[in-house]
């Protein structure tokens, strides 16, 4: 079982390797040329070099369960091509067993993925946003929605964020039991010192008579708390996850947003062994002509569908309709019920 063990894995690393590689750069390619338009006009190869290095953590995140699914099936149609299928099941090597051989190895990768994606993606975001701004990054990225931030005295509304300036703001100003006792607006705040100095302040409306508009703000926001703030969750750091889901009040997204990246980063091992479940029933092929291809095309079918659906749940848990466990473990334990429920079928036709 070890030497099969080394066999099997070496031989996915290798299909994985080739995958990545290809898949990384093919949709890097297309990538760079169906977003040509974000760059400067005067924009020369190395800048378009820079573009398509800091997109590439962030393109092989998106495609990671693709290069794992992609990788498995690889690997499983040179099995079945070699006829080693065959000498698997001849020397009593069930389903159970090659998933036993092959887990541990996609674990590892699965582990290593998280890894790399948690240390390039959120420095790769924000080099690519404070030089051409998030729409650089990915569609969803864009929110029309306004930045809210919770302070003890006041509510701020923040209309828009570049570097260490803010525009259209409006003051809420709330009285120790809450209620809205002054709205004041100002057409721009300059972060300076460890305050925020205001410009082109009015009052718009105050209780008591006199009230001035505040000239400064003062809080413990900074620009580099508030870019996390306004920043699409995926491309944050476990730590800036974690620190946003624990924060309340401020933001303009729910504490689900943050949960399920927090556990999408943490099952990452987990989703490689379950695309792997799925996948290896499937692929047992051992007839003589067998080639693999239509066992491979429904293992895509389902691949894809899984996909679709967990794109689905973290949609629907980001925007607060059900819980981030919910959104995170869902498809996960989905894939893993259906994966077994095929291995188990495959060996009672045995």
């Amino acid at each position: 079982m070890k030497h099969l063990r080394i066999y099997m894995s070496r031989l996915f690393l290798y299909r994985f390797a080739a995958v990545a590689f290809g898949v990384t750069a093919l949709v890097s390619l297309l990538d760079s040329l169906g977003n040509s338009e974000l760059l400067p006009q005067d924009a020369g190869f190395l800048d378009r070099l820079r573009f398509a290095g800091l997109r590439l953590p962030i393109i092989f995140d998106s495609t990671f369960a693709i290069i794992i699914f992609l990788s498995v099936l690889v690997t499983y149609l040179s099995f079945i091509r070699r006829n080693e299928i065959v000498a698997l099941l001849a020397t009593g090597v069930s389903v159970f067993g090659q998933l036993r051989a092959l887990a541990p190895c996609l674990f590892m990768v699965g582990a290593a993925g998280a890894l790399i994606v948690s240390l390039t993606s959120p420095p790769a975001a924000r080099s690519l946003t404070a030089w051409l701004g998030p729409q650089a990054l990915m569609p969803q990225t864009i929110d029309d929605k306004a930045l809210w931030v919770s302070e003890p005295d006041v509510l701020v509304r923040i209309g828009d964020m570049s570097d260490d300036t803010l525009r259209d703001l409006t003051f809420f100003s709330r009285s120790p039991d809450g209620q809205i006792i002054a709205v004041s607006e100002a057409g721009r705040a300059i972060y300076k010192g460890k305050a925020w100095q205001l410009e082109g302040t009015r009052m718009l409306h105050a209780e008591q008579a006199g009230v001035a508009a505040p000239k400064t703000w003062e809080t413990r926001q900074t620009p580099d708390s508030l870019f996390k703030l306004q920043t699409y969750p995926r491309f944050l750091s476990f730590g800036d996850l974690l620190q946003l889901y624990e924060l309340r009040g401020s933001g303009s997204r729910p504490s689900s947003a943050y949960l399920v990246w927090i556990i999408d980063r943490l099952t990452m091992p987990f989703l490689a062994v379950g695309l792997l479940l799925l996948a290896a029933p499937l692929m047992q092929r051992a007839g003589r002509r067998e080639t693999g291809e239509v066992a491979a095309v429904m293992a895509l079918g389902l691949g894809f569908a899984y996909l679709i659906g967990d794109g689905i749940f973290t949609s629907m848990a980001e925007s607060g309709v059900f819980n981030g466990w919910v959104g995170a473990l869902g498809p996960l334990i989905g894939l893993f019920a259906t994966g077994l429920w095929f291995a188990l079928r495959t060996e009672k036709a045995k």
